[in-house]
């Protein structure tokens, strides 16, 4: 089988770590949750603070299994056009003496040109620019609250980024960890990033063994009804396991 060297796909995968999430994605959409950033880029003393977004990589099939091993091992891989189309972006990854880097920088220190009358306007806007920014490198925070290195760059990422008021756009960490629950159900009760049975390219289980179980479930939640028959019998032929990208691919 001739292998693509394309660092890049048409699709675009979103993993989590249970069989039980991937069909509440499925079912609800996409929770943006507020995840810990590292903003020592933007500030050295500042180190993390949280942002409510959902995450995806642009990567083709055959580079899945470096994301797998830290983000899960099931997923969705959604068509690009859907995600234009929902107003994803690609991230941009900042080099740290880059002229981008200074003049966002400078751009935070708005009291320099902003009216007292523009600063709301303008603060909404920053803050949406800084949510789709990520150094090159950087530290991530695991379960245990232990701290690693990361390249992020190599992720080719893509977000989703709610439109939110002042106060949920951007988090302190302490903040985060004291509040979590009560700020992540404001975005699942408001923000939820729906998509069509058939926005969905590709379904990544762990193993074959899952594939009845998917269904099983999907089909518990009237995914398999009259009205998406046709929809429902189509994503079959778009599941594929890790078991079967490592063997074949």
């Amino acid at each position: 089988m001739e292998v693509s060297l394309n660092p890049r796909s048409h699709t675009l995968f979103h993993f989590t770590d249970s069989l039980e999430t991937l069909v509440k994605i499925i079912d609800t959409g996409f929770w943006p949750r507020y995840c810990a950033e590292d903003f020592r880029w933007y500030n050295e003393g500042l180190g993390y603070v949280s942002y409510p977004i959902v995450s995806f990589c642009d990567i083709p099939l055959t580079r899945i299994g470096e994301h797998t091993s830290f983000y899960g091992r099931f997923g969705l891989g959604m068509s690009r056009e859907w995600a234009i189309n929902a107003g994803l972006n690609p991230v941009i990854y900042l080099s740290p003496n880059s002229e981008l880097r200074k003049s966002i920088l400078r751009l935070a220190q708005p009291e320099h040109f902003v009216t007292p009358s523009n600063k709301s306007i303008y603060t909404d806007n920053f803050f949406e620019v800084l949510a789709l920014i990520k150094p090159l490198s950087g530290r991530m925070p695991r379960v245990d609250g232990t701290e690693f290195e990361k390249d992020f760059c190599l992720e080719n990422e893509w977000r989703y980024t709610p439109k939110l008021p002042q106060g949920r756009k951007c988090i302190p960490i302490q903040k985060h960890r004291q509040e979590k629950n009560e700020y992540d159900r404001y975005t699942f009760d408001k923000c939820l990033l729906k998509f069509d049975l058939s926005d969905i390219s590709y379904v990544i289980l762990e193993t074959d063994a899952e594939y009845d179980r998917l269904f099983d479930s999907l089909g518990q939640l009237g995914k398999s009804d009259d009205s998406e028959k046709s929809t429902f019998e189509s994503l079959r032929s778009k599941v594929i396991s890790l078991e079967r990208i490592a063997r074949d691919f």
